[in-house]
């Protein structure tokens, strides 16, 4: 059975992290090796206790998705700023929160993660949201053209923000529905991940995807 995996350069892990996920698999200390294959494929939900500046945060999120077979990662940090949570997210990120975040709230934060959706704080989620108002329209993408009416109708709401749940219930469709018109966008569109296909379909410039892409 898979589990929640932490991962921090701290001798020892957050009390809440283990009063919320009991079971959960502890990486501490510097010398740990957090791109291991083996273990990364066991997890659930990998959290990432961030430490060092933007891009270093980023390059690590990035080390960590080109193995973890894709499970969520989800970044915590002592002080959440904006710039660290979006340079989390551009590198592949699903959520990014306080590492002091209540137990319930972490319960909350896997429950999206899961189900694929992004976790941010409400300031950064507005700061984020507000971007890609200004910068979007309601044109289509030309690039969108290359997608079928489902996988551009699923692509626009994960480009509003919506779970895959929230998708299925509104189009009427399964969750494995969603993900294989999601997949399929995916493909077609040539981006990692939800956070690239909103500022794709938001027609925002994904400055970091050349210089953070990392072969697996």
């Amino acid at each position: 059975m898979k589990r929640h995996l932490f991962l921090t350069e701290r001798p020892q892990p957050i009390p809440r992290w283990v009063e919320a996920f009991p079971d959960a698999l502890l990486m501490c200390g510097q010398g740990m090796d957090a791109t291991d294959p083996s273990i990364l494929a066991e997890s659930s939900i990998i959290w990432l206790h961030a430490s060092g500046d933007d891009q270093a945060v980023a390059s690590w999120v990035g080390a960590v998705k080109a193995v973890s077979q894709n499970a969520p990662i989800v970044v915590l940090s002592n002080v959440p700023e904006d710039g660290q949570g979006l340079a989390a997210l551009a590198a592949g990120a699903s959520g990014y929160c306080s590492a002091l975040t209540l137990p319930a709230v972490l319960h909350q934060v896997a429950s999206v993660v899961t189900h694929g959706g992004i976790w941010v704080g409400p300031k950064l989620m507005r700061r984020l949201m507000q971007s890609l108002a200004t910068r979007g329209n309601e044109a289509t993408e030309p690039s969108l053209d290359k997608l079928s009416l489902r996988e551009r109708q699923v692509a626009k709401a994960v480009a509003r923000g919506s779970t895959n749940k929230e998708i299925a219930r509104v189009m009427g469709i399964t969750e494995r529905t969603v993900k294989a018109h999601l997949s399929a966008a995916f493909e077609k569109l040539g981006v990692r991940d939800r956070m690239q296909l909103a500022l794709l379909v938001n027609r925002v410039e994904d400055s970091t995807q050349a210089s953070r892409k990392i072969s697996a």
